[in-house]
């Protein structure tokens, strides 16, 4: 064979094999940029899976166990529950005294009898779902007050007890009889007494101090239904991104002024705190 011959031979073998290399790490990189996953079944995870789906109650189990690029090692697994509050505890219970021996990332949806959904999450390995607070209670309290409502529950990175409302459908004044509700929320959760409970949503996010419920509750009310506040955050749910906390809302401009004042007096944590109005 020419020796001409057997060079472009070599280069096209040569670029061939590094369109190959190349296409193989950029599929795994997107493989990776993607989380992409990929099913390994578990007969006893999916034992798990049907001995929830078998008590009471229980209307939806949804079940997934995945390995990731690109090690595509250590299983991750997720059970996901919707169930009445009348079986939430059975299910629990299981969830608890489960054998499965690798870890289970459990998510619950509980539909109580006023039709309040209210949902939390927590990983277990060897014990009960690690959701941070006694479940039953905070569900029973959650209906109590918010009858009709999709609610989340869940501790946050900094130890507060959140309560959010994720329905999308909320005006400012629709969190209110959580906020007013917050101290036994932080009761029934079985919680640190001294836990900060955040209520939020689209329109509305105060963090309540043990004590400050109703006074919360009661200067949100009149800033709704005397000046016509339409969103409201009430300071410490985290520093802005401009590293000053502050109260920020929207209002008619004629109410600014009243706003600012009814706040300075309060008497509350925010008392302090700049406010800022939303245009």
């Amino acid at each position: 064979m020419p020796r001409s011959l057997r060079s472009r031979i070599a280069v096209v073998a040569a670029a061939t094999a590094a369109i190959a290399v190349l296409g193989g790490g950029v599929m795994m990189f997107g493989l990776m940029a993607d989380e992409t996953r990929f099913p390994r079944s578990d007969p006893a995870f999916d034992a798990l899976g049907a001995q929830v789906a078998s008590i009471p109650g229980v209307t939806d189990v949804q079940s997934e166990r995945w390995v990731e690029a690109p090690l595509f090692v250590q299983p991750h697994a997720s059970l996901s529950v919707t169930v009445s509050d009348d079986d939430l505890d059975e299910v629990w219970r299981l969830a608890c005294s489960s054998e499965y021996p690798d870890a289970v990332s459990w998510g619950f949806d509980v539909v109580t009898v006023a039709d309040t959904r209210v949902s939390f999450a927590g990983e277990a390995d060897g014990g009960c779902p690690d959701v941070g607070f006694d479940p039953a209670p905070v569900v029973t309290e959650i209906g109590r007050l918010a009858p009709g409502e999709a609610v989340q529950a869940a501790i946050w990175d900094d130890a507060r007890l959140g309560i959010s409302t994720i329905d999308g459908r909320e005006t400012a004044d629709r969190p209110l009889p959580l906020v007013a509700g917050a101290d036994a929320l932080r009761a029934a959760a079985g919680v640190d007494p001294g836990t900060p409970v955040e209520v939020s949503g689209p329109q509305l996010g105060v963090v309540v101090g043990p004590g400050e419920a109703q006074r919360y509750h009661d200067l949100l009310a009149r800033l709704i239904d005397t000046y016509g506040a339409t969103a409201l955050h009430l300071g410490g749910g985290g520093t802005p991104i401009d590293g000053i906390e502050k109260v920020q809302l929207a209002a008619p401009a004629e109410h600014h002024a009243a706003i600012e004042r009814e706040i300075a007096a309060s008497g509350l944590p925010i008392a302090d705190l700049p406010v800022a109005f939303l245009s």
